[in-house]
């Protein structure tokens, strides 16, 4: 039988994460028209990158290391015809574009937290989330 909790640690090492990030992520929860849009903080080991993560829904839409957080854009093209498609993908238009960043606070020349915000389409999924270092 195979078990998803012995697969972690190698799933860990192919994403680049070790397992004990997981247990530390700070995570920011926000109800946006009907959504449930997370936004976490997965901190590196001591020199290393960090990631930011966004998971709406349930589904995780990406995982990215900090240096290329600070300025995303996603387009998605939907397909004609039936298929399955996140909800907030389905606005009308042949297209969607996740886009926005967690962009770097400084105070005297130094990195003192991370402002994320992510608009999905016309909907604001992530709103001012801070994360202070």
């Amino acid at each position: 039988m195979f078990k998803l909790y012995k697969c972690l640690p190698v799933m860990a090492l192919l994403l680049g994460q070790p397992v004990q990030a997981e247990q530390m992520a700070r995570c920011e929860e926000r109800q946006v028209q009907g959504h449930m849009a997370q936004m976490c903080l997965l901190p590196g080991a001591a020199f290393k990158h960090d990631s930011y993560r966004l998971m709406v829904d349930g589904e995780l839409i990406f995982s990215l290391t900090d240096d290329f957080a600070e300025d995303v854009t996603l387009v998605h093209r939907i397909p004609k015809g039936p298929a399955l498609e996140y909800m907030l993908s389905r606005q009308g238009q042949d297209s969607v574009t996740l886009k926005g960043g967690c962009v770097p606070v400084s105070r005297d020349g130094a990195e003192v937290a991370r402002l994320c915000n992510f608009h999905w389409g016309k909907v604001q999924v992530v709103k001012d989330v801070r994360f202070d270092f």
